[in-house]
């Protein structure tokens, strides 16, 4: 089964609320793509999936859309697709800056693919909302926990 058929799998109905600090939400694990995101980390090798190192959060500490537009290009997206993401994330960032988070994250209680990067929450969708919560110094966030067999 390839990864995109095993998050097609997830049962997003089972799942609990809870507040959670953005600084524990780990990127996604996709075996598929690692060496593409790892390629474009700058942290400790320890802290591969640590949004603070991402190329969503680097885009907007640094105002520099190079990693992020790299990543969108080596996952084989096109230059409109991905101006048109930039764009909406853009967005985003404004919206949540002006009224806070409006619907929750939805996260994984535990990896969808086992790592040694992270045994914790697992973001399942939401990347660019935790870039914008961390970089705007929010300290909790509204999560849909799914709760995993």
């Amino acid at each position: 089964m390839n990864f995109r058929q095993l998050v097609r799998t997830v049962d997003t109905s089972n799942y609990y609320e809870k507040m959670i600090d953005p600084k524990k939400l780990s990127a996604q694990y996709n075996p598929e793509r690692f060496h593409l995101w790892k390629s474009l980390h700058k942290g400790p090798e320890k802290e591969s999936f640590n949004m603070l190192y991402s190329p969503h959060y680097r885009f907007l500490k640094d105002s520099d859309n190079k990693p992020y537009y790299r990543l969108q290009r080596l996952y084989g997206r096109n230059n409109k697709w991905i101006q048109d993401k930039i764009e909406k994330f853009i967005g985003v960032f404004h919206s949540i800056e002006k009224e806070g988070f409006k619907e929750s994250l939805m996260i994984l209680e535990k990896p969808l693919v086992k790592n040694i990067y992270n045994d914790g929450f697992e973001i399942y969708e939401g990347h660019h909302r935790v870039a914008c919560a961390l970089f705007l110094g929010i300290k909790k966030i509204p999560c849909q926990v799914i709760r995993r067999k």
